[in-house]
């Protein structure tokens, strides 16, 4: 089944096709360019109507409005401009276009940029502000040195000011008075540079060419004398249209009363709060590091865990928010929901923000009308000022404010049944093991593939997670193997030692540490973000790591999927952290490896388990399946395959039995006999044997009195199994037509 993802990068990836091929200079109105869309990919309304499981005749309409929206990625990555209802390649679109020929990683780098760009939205905005008021007389500014006074990544700003192109975005140029800024630019779009230059007395003649357009030299403006000469000081700027409203849960209490403040002054004024207790921040305060420097001196004497925290607040306050994003504060039961008017205000020990509170004489209830995930944020933050964006839209709904914005499809994700040929891609004789897993998986989403070594149990698991999550599995699915060594910090996240603070790769600020993601938190950040989709993680040996140790806090939330808890290191920003419950977990466990200890109980019944043994189905019968398949491929009769390996498997098998009667933990897997080496010309199976089998059989009976060549030994097998060795053969270019699913 196609994800959302999937089908809005065909559509998108196929609309600049479109207007690369059609309409390079001057564009397409989105209805036409929507028609000639779906005229050459005509399966992608239909692959839409899959992802949100609804019938084609209901979906039209709103898939078109989303891959309008989600057309927001390329303009904010510069890759498009929507001028006048057109939309229009530009040419970092086209080179974009030109290097990523695959559609979901053409969107998946758009979003990239325009993730980049959402860290830094504000700044972006406040400068393009300050570009706007650039005073009269024909002046220009240096891209660069506008970004730097922003804390703004010149690329991010340059590329933005292509996509959006507000008033005078054409005046910031590079450091000689380029166009551009090296950014590559299509012939029109330096012919429209050179107009407008033109027209504000800025295009330098001498200096510009067919290919070069440059500005005059002696009208650069230094930034900060742009700044100083501004038209009126600078505000904060609305969040646009397409720009999705941010949701904040507000704390407040008067501190006399101990009655919660929406009941008195917020309610009363139209406005919301956040006590200080000192001289908060102003608006020069554009970044966090900034309202850190204002509380470490405001409060030298308390510890460094509160002034962070007491920053986050202040940033979340003044930063953050911005005008039209949505405030919800509670007293007792009743839920109260506002929307932001307006730039913060100062006053002697508090901040102040105008809202629009909608709901005053018919508040919500806490516990009936919000969804438990939000109410548990509610219950359990310890924080003033906490985000909870991506209950937003649902807010705006239960008080009957329409979204701005087409939301993604909300879940719950659905684990797609077992199919036939996923089972025949396993070797396995039909779907019910599998379907089996899925069923658990369904009702505990932690699951575990135990077993001796080479019964597939990593490849298994990896072909069940990309099965799980379909056409997004490239993104959707990680696998990660677990050490002695493996910790928490390596798996959740952890403090890691960096170059210039770790920023955009900045090496020049010397070492520094940061809070790095780790594997698990990436995937359940992706999956929080998109609850419609599958993901799943994949942890190889996992009873080889120090379970406790890794999972730390995270071991109640496998069990409590719709619980929060606090984080170690405290980057829940007081709202606490849960695993999706569209988050899947498959882990594999070699059941011979004497290296590690079991699971304990309480990590045993947060998992269910499924053995994978050669001696049962469906690992029974999985080599000589393989091997009807490798004959019949190479053009023989799939019923006169070789049955040499399955016999010389099955006599191990036997023996190891009679070794360690009622030990049925340690037996060899097909899939040793399922890889390259095994067929892959003469003395192929001598050397599989020498290389591999007798050193895993002589590691099961290290301290034994067998002589494990004598019983194990190849030649001593084949006389007693009546086996004689192949004859030699041409096996030019085997190698590449053996699967090899063996993993342990």
């Amino acid at each position: 089944m196609p994800s959302i993802t999937t089908v809005v990068a065909q559509a998108l990836h196929t609309a600049a096709a479109v207007l690369r091929e059609d309409a390079p200079q001057d564009g397409m109105v989105f209805g036409e360019l929507w028609e000639r869309i779906l005229a050459r990919s005509p399966r992608l309304k239909e692959d839409w109507a899959q992802a949100v499981r609804e019938s084609p005749q209901e979906v039209n309409t709103r898939f078109k409005n989303y891959v309008n929206r989600s057309a927001s990625n390329l303009v904010r990555a510069g890759w498009l401009y929507r001028g006048m209802r057109r939309w229009q390649l530009t040419g970092i679109g086209l080179d974009a276009l030109d290097r990523t020929p695959d559609p979901v990683d053409f969107y998946l780098e758009a979003t990239r940029r325009y993730r980049k760009w959402e860290r830094q939205q504000r700044e972006v905005a406040v400068a393009v502000t300050a570009l706007e008021q650039l005073p009269d007389g024909g002046y220009w500014v240096v891209l660069e040195e506008m970004a730097a006074e922003f804390g703004i990544d010149s690329e991010v700003l340059g590329t933005v000011l292509l996509g959006t192109r507000p008033s005078g975005w054409y005046l910031a140029l590079g450091e000689d008075g380029q166009a551009g800024a090296g950014l590559p630019l299509l012939p029109h779009e330096r012919d429209q540079w050179r107009s407008l230059l033109d027209e504000e007395g800025l295009l330098d003649v001498g200096r510009s060419s067919l290919d070069t357009v440059r500005a005059l030299s002696d009208q650069r403006m230094p930034v900060w004398e742009a700044l100083a000469a501004a038209k009126q000081p600078l505000e904060e700027t609305a969040a646009d249209e397409e720009t999705p409203r941010q949701l904040w849960i507000i704390r407040g209490v008067d501190a006399a009363t101990g009655v919660p403040l929406i009941r008195g002054p917020w309610r009363d004024n139209a406005v919301v709060t956040l006590d200080t207790g000192f001289q908060p921040p102003t608006m020069a305060a554009r970044d966090l590091d900034s309202v850190r420097r204002v509380v470490e001196t405001a409060l030298p004497a308390t510890g460094h865990a509160r002034r962070e925290a007491v920053a986050r607040e202040l940033d979340a306050f003044l930063n953050r928010m911005r005008q039209g994003d949505i405030v919800l504060s509670t007293d007792g039961f009743e839920t109260y929901v506002g929307v932001v008017g307006g730039p913060a205000a100062h006053g002697a020990e508090r901040l102040e923000r105008p809202v629009d509170w909608r709901n005053l004489g018919k508040p919500l209830d806490f516990l009936k009308d919000l969804p438990s995930g939000l109410s548990g944020v509610v219950q359990d933050a310890d924080s003033q000022v906490l985000e909870a964006t991506e209950y937003a839209e649902t807010v705006l709904a239960l008080i009957g404010d329409m979204p701005r914005a087409v939301s993604l499809p909300t879940g719950p994700a659905v684990l797609p049944d077992a199919t036939a040929e996923l089972a025949e891609a396993l070797h396995m004789p039909d779907t019910t093991w599998l379907q089996d897993c899925v069923e658990l998986l369904r009702a505990t989403p932690q699951l575990i593939f135990h077993g001796p070594p080479g019964t597939g149990k990593t490849y298994t698991a990896l072909a069940l997670a990309r099965h799980l999550a379909g056409a997004s599995s490239a993104t959707n699915v990680r696998l990660v193997q677990f050490h002695p060594a493996y910790a928490y910090e390596d798996f959740f996240e952890g403090i890691r030692p960096c170059l210039g603070g770790g920023q955009d790769g900045d090496t020049s600020g010397g070492l520094a540490y940061d809070l790095v993601r780790g594997p698990l938190r990436k995937l359940a950040d992706e999956a929080e973000r998109r609850p419609a989709e599958v993901f799943v993680l994949v942890i190889d040996e996992i009873n080889r790591g120090h379970l406790a140790k890794i999972f730390g806090e995270l071991y109640f939330l496998l069990e409590y999927r719709t619980e929060r808890v606090h984080l170690l290191y405290g980057s829940d920003d007081g709202r606490g952290f849960r695993l999706p419950p569209n988050l899947h977990i498959l882990g594999t466990m070699n059941t011979v490896d004497r290296s590690v200890a079991y699971m304990d109980a309480a990590m045993r019944r947060r998992f269910s388990f499924m053995e994978l043994h050669p001696e049962i189905p469906p690992v029974k019968g999985v080599l000589a399946s393989w091997l009807r398949k490798r004959t019949e491929e190479r053009g023989g009769d799939p019923d006169t395959y070789d049955d040499s390996y399955v016999r010389l498997l099955d006599e191990i098998n036997r023996l190891l039995a009679e070794s360690s009667p009622g030990d049925r933990s340690f037996r060899v897997g097909p899939s040793y006999f399922m890889q390259d080496l095994a067929h892959s010309g003469d003395g192929a199976l001598e050397r599989l044997w020498r290389t591999q089998i007798i050193p895993l059989l002589t590691e099961h009976h290290w301290g034994d009195v067998i002589d494990v060549d004598v019983v194990y030994g190849l030649p001593g097998l084949r006389e007693r199994l009546n086996i004689l060795p192949p004859p030699a053969e041409d096996t030019a270019g085997d190698a590449d037509e053996a699967a090899n699913p063996a993993s342990q």
